[in-house]
């Protein structure tokens, strides 16, 4: 699927470039499959019983309260932070819930085809568990990256020069937010790497979380 066709057919804006790295609108959608494979637990996962973690994620040793997530994801950011992110033209918010991970919020850039989306992975109760379970075994670069603030997370892509990157940060062992990460036509030509930016937007995510818990 081209990168135009997977706009229009699945539109889900999953992706960012960066925050103040000379990164104006340089993201693009993703596909949908980027985050489902980090949250929903595999058969092989579920029949390993409810202890977690698992499947070899670590323990989020300072798990911050799920009651810092905002009711709606599309307050997660503000719309300063957005701007900061894709630049001039960037859209507001729009809701991409995903039944199988939990609540999700698009952000895009007509532009630049740039965006990104951020997901509350809360649905499965299997936080970090749930990517190294499913997404490590199907990517073929999966790594750990961070820690993001005191949180452990996890970056993974088809590729080291594919455009889309998800990073996943555990907040307690049950439940875990992502960054879904497109880089723009300029930036993947320009060869950045795309987990860069996503590592960074889930920062800015968890440190609002954090002001919101009063952390």
């Amino acid at each position: 699927m081209g990168r135009v066709s997977a706009v229009v057919g699945v539109g889900l804006v999953l992706a960012v470039a960066g925050c103040s790295e000379g990164v104006d609108g340089d993201a693009a959608p993703t596909s949908e499959s980027s985050v489902s494979v980090s949250a929903s637990p595999s058969s092989s996962a579920q029949a390993g019983g409810s202890e977690l973690p698992h499947s070899g994620a670590p323990a989020v040793a300072d798990p911050l309260p799920e009651s810092a997530l905002p009711s709606d994801p599309c307050e997660v950011l503000t719309p300063q932070q957005v701007e900061e992110i894709l630049g001039e033209g960037a859209s507001e918010g729009k809701r991409k819930d995903l039944d199988e991970l939990g609540p999700g919020c698009d952000w895009g850039n007509q532009d630049t085809l740039g965006g990104f989306k951020i997901g509350f992975d809360t649905v499965a109760r299997q936080g970090l568990s749930a990517a190294y379970a499913n997404a490590k075994p199907r990517s073929a670069i999966f790594r750990e990256v961070g820690p993001v603030d005191r949180f452990p997370a996890v970056a993974y892509k088809d590729s080291e020069d594919d455009p889309y990157c998800t990073v996943v940060v555990g907040l307690a062992d049950d439940y875990a937010i992502s960054a879904t990460v497109t880089l723009s036509f300029e930036k993947e030509e320009a060869g950045v790497d795309s987990c860069g930016p996503a590592e960074r937007i889930a920062a800015t995510v968890v440190g609002n979380l954090k002001d919101r818990a009063g952390e």
